[in-house]
Order: structure tokens, then sequence, then C-alpha cells
């Protein structure tokens, strides 16, 4: 008996005698089963397996370009909002030092008010008894004529010699003078009350007020003359020279004839500091004591 297979047994491929179950007849082979005999089991063939489509690497690469493009923007909103508080900031602070420079200025101007005060007080605090305000006059009919300047417009009035005892203060505007024609020229006033005059005080612009930097129109050598009347006697009270680099007012000292109770003055402009076709006067101003007398009246 020829040698079975297990494997075959076991699938029923033999008898129960152990005979084949298959015939094999010539040119074509076949396999009979009995139909009670039961198949063998059938593969299932698996399904193919179905591998997951590949992903394009062009998205992460447009994600990482659009994370850079995010972070690049984030960068230069928070450049431009720091540049725009540092701007502001500095903004501020340039206003606090705007502030601070214009106190300090506006201190440094009440300082040079005090130093001019302590330097001139004559020219701020004296009494001035040759003030338009006090009852003090020109006489025009004894003082020079006002210059008529040549090709003035007609509309032009210039100043008449009234405007020297206005009592201007400091600054002087430029201008605003009384001129006579030619280097030599005088002021006649009657003063407010009768007094031992101590003191005059000549007011001109300074250089630096002036465009041209000079001051040719000032006077520059005067006398001083006290009358007790119109028509009385002149006494000669001093000669002066007024300085084209002093200060705009200028005080000068009386030194004679103190005593004398005068109530008119002349001043007698000798000359200028140049100029050939006129001279300026801004400001005129006479400083003294009332009589005891007058005073206990």
């Amino acid at each position: 008996m020829a040698r079975r297979s297990v494997r075959l047994e076991n699938a029923g491929y033999y008898d129960v005698d152990g005979s084949p179950r298959i015939s094999y007849s010539t040119g074509t082979r076949r396999h009979s089963f009995p139909q009670d005999q039961v198949r063998p089991p059938q593969v299932r063939v698996s399904e193919p397996v179905q591998r997951p489509e590949p992903v394009h690497r062009s998205e992460p690469v447009q994600r990482s370009e659009q994370t850079r493009s995010w972070r690049w923007f984030n960068w230069f909103s928070w450049g431009l909002l720091l540049k725009l508080l540092f701007s502001l900031t500095s903004l501020v602070v340039s206003q606090v030092n705007l502030r601070s420079l214009r106190m300090e200025l506006h201190h440094l101007q009440q300082d040079l008010g005090r130093l001019q005060t302590m330097a001139h007080p004559q020219a701020t605090l004296w009494g001035n008894f040759a003030l338009a305000s006090h009852g003090a006059q020109v006489l025009t009919a004894f003082s020079s004529s006002t210059h008529q300047q040549k090709g003035s417009p007609s509309w032009l009035t210039p100043y008449s010699p009234w405007e020297v005892i206005k009592g201007q203060y400091y600054p002087l505007v430029p201008g605003h003078c009384w001129a006579f024609s030619g280097q030599t020229g005088e002021l006649f006033v009657a003063l407010s009350q009768k007094i031992h005059v101590s003191h005059i005080t000549v007011g001109h612009i300074s250089k630096e007020q002036s465009v041209t930097g000079e001051i040719l129109s000032a006077p520059k050598a005067f006398a001083l003359y006290g009358l007790e009347e119109v028509d009385g006697p002149k006494v000669h009270l001093g000669t002066f020279q007024y300085e084209s680099d002093g200060d705009s007012f200028q005080t000068f000292e009386i030194k004679e004839h103190t005593s004398n109770i005068f109530r008119f003055v002349k001043l007698e402009v000798l000359t200028n500091h140049g100029l050939e076709d006129y001279t300026c006067l801004y400001s005129f101003r006479v400083h003294g004591k009332i009589p005891e007398a007058a005073t206990t009246l």
C-alpha cells in the first residue's frame, strides 16, 4: 500500500478503504469529490491595502513661509509701535523742556529788570518833574523846530517835542522820538513844580535796537540851564555827554547851584554822534526835591 499523505487524508482525499478519490484519465486531469465531503477551505484573497496619498511637500513650505511672514509682520509692528512711543515721549519731553526754558527766560528777564533798576534807579524810581502827565509842558516857542524829513509821505506826521516828556520807559520804540534839524537844538520845559534840580536823564535807543548798529542821531554833548522865570537869566547847571555805547537811559548828576530853585529848564544840544541832517531825542527827565517851604503849604 502506497504511503498516504496526512495532509491529503485530513482534506478527504482518500476513501474508506484508503483509495484516492481522484481518477486520472488520458489528456485531462480531473478531480472528483463526493458531494457530502466538505470542500477544502478557500483561501480569502485579502483586499489591496489602500495606501495614503502622499502629502505634497509644498503645503508645509507655504505654512513655513506664512509663519515667517507673520513673524516679520509682528516684529515690524512692534518696532513701529516702539518708534511711535519714543516719538511721543520725545515730544512730551521737548514740551516740558520748552516750558522750563520759558520759565527760565521769564526769571532772567525779571533779574535783568532788577539789575537795571539797581544800576539806574533814577530812570525808573525817582520822581520826574518833567512829566507831561504831572503838569510839565514844553514851551515850543523857545524850543527848536521839528525836523521835516524830505520825501516823507504826507500822512506821516513827525513827533512833536512833547514826545520827550511823555515818560517813555525801557525799552524805547525806535522812531518814537522828537527830531530837530541839524546837530544843535534846544528844548525848553516848564517843570510841574519849582524844585532843587539834582539829576537829569536823557534817553535814546541803544545800538542793539538800531537796525544799522549805530545811533548817529543821538545827542552827544549838551548843556543844562535853570531858570526861575521864562524870560529870566539862565543859570548853567553843567555840561554833559551822552555815550553811544551806554544804556538807553543815562542819568547825570547836577553838582552846581543845587540850592537854587528853578521852575524852568533848558536843554541845549551842542552836537550829536555824527548825523548832519537831524538829531533825535527820545526822553528827557528832571529829578530833584521840592523846597521845604512848598511842602509845608
